[in-house]
């Protein structure tokens, strides 16, 4: 499937933080909130604003013939809230969650409307790492923007700061990816 996975991580009310790309095998990640532009450096991450993001996103969708795929309308509904590309983005998204339930009702599995992208994972076999803890996101990102505003620096917050933002990252990655197995696995394309 010409995809391009997609998932968002950030605190409600903002736009998001951390965007993270899955196409064919290739994952990368970029950082949309400049308050967290050090903390985007120390690890080697693209910093750029989300409007402008989104719009290179479109463009690839038209210069490749792409979709984008997120696991529910959550993608769908921050872009039209903090950009002017809602219809736009609408007219080449795909809920990953509405093809996952059309997938299991024909495969004869039933209360499968309230799953979340961890529960649809481990129904197939991969469970996500239970250490990313996906209810944790807004208060990891929280403490670590606290901190970088504090100290003005990634290198002088603490370990325990730094874990956070790793985390975040991780669970990022690993829902970008998620999303890309569950609608690969749903469209009976093998993932590789």
């Amino acid at each position: 499937m010409r995809g391009i996975y997609i998932d968002i991580k950030g605190v409600r009310d903002r736009p998001p933080v951390v965007i993270g790309f899955s196409v064919d095998d290739l994952f990368e990640q970029v950082i949309t909130d400049s308050a967290f532009g050090d903390a985007a450096l120390a690890k080697d991450l693209r910093v750029n604003r989300f409007e402008d993001e989104v719009q290179a996103l479109l463009a690839r969708c038209a210069r490749e013939s792409r979709r984008v795929f997120a696991f529910s309308r959550k993608f769908l509904d921050t872009v039209w809230s903090h950009t002017s590309l809602g219809g736009a983005v609408a007219a080449v998204h795909e809920d990953a969650q509405e093809l996952a339930l059309l997938w299991h009702d024909k495969s004869e599995r039933a209360g499968t409307s309230g799953w979340s992208l961890a529960d649809f994972l481990a129904d197939m076999g991969q469970p996500q790492p239970r250490y990313l803890g996906t209810r944790h996101t807004t208060s990891r990102l929280r403490y670590v923007e606290q901190l970088l505003n504090r100290h003005g620096a990634y290198d002088a917050i603490s370990g325990g700061a730094k874990a956070k933002w790793t985390k975040v990252l991780q669970q990022n990655e690993s829902d970008t990816r998620g999303t890309r197995e569950l609608v690969l696995r749903g469209a009976g394309v093998g993932v590789g």
